[in-house]
């Protein structure tokens, strides 16, 4: 039997009972099999109901696990850690622009940094996020300052 649950605001599924056992799921956690004419907390579905039935949960709303807690406690921080701060610019336009028009060099300097400035962000590393921000605009106008430098020599140079 394919059984889908409501886990952490987004719908998942289809799992199978076993899979469902290993899950970080609650008593309250809402679950939808076939044959079911709405959505019910797991322990009121006849289904997922025998998970929650052993004498040491008979009375709890939630399966304590370790892994759970764990796993609750690392969503909420990454929530609340990507709620408070946003992502530094990355200066992926200007990086492309200054590869094409100015200095190559220089725009392949600044999508690097500009594709770690995201990498930091996602990974939680404000910190090197906006440094790599920084690092990504200064090059760019370093590199625009050469390309504007360089070109009026040009055809001294080809």
């Amino acid at each position: 039997m394919k059984i889908w649950v409501y886990l952490n605001g987004i719908q998942q599924g289809p799992y199978t009972l076993e899979e469902l056992s290993q899950l970080p799921i609650t008593a309250s956690t809402p679950v939808w099999y076939e044959g079911l004419d709405q959505w019910l907390p797991a322990h009121e579905a006849p289904v997922t109901a025998p998970l929650f039935a052993t004498p040491e949960y008979e009375h709890e709303t939630e399966r304590p696990t370790c892994e759970s807690s764990v796993l609750s406690v690392q969503s909420q921080r990454s929530s609340a850690a990507v709620d408070a701060q946003p992502c530094p610019p990355t200066f992926v336009g200007w990086s492309v622009f200054v590869l094409i028009c100015c200095f190559p060099i220089g725009g392949v300097l600044g999508l690097v940094f500009s594709s770690l400035t995201g990498s930091a962000y996602r990974s939680g590393d404000y910190a090197k996020a906006a440094r790599m921000s920084e690092c990504a605009e200064w090059t760019v106008i370093i590199s625009i300052v050469i390309g504007l430098v360089l070109a009026p020599l040009a055809p001294f140079l080809l």
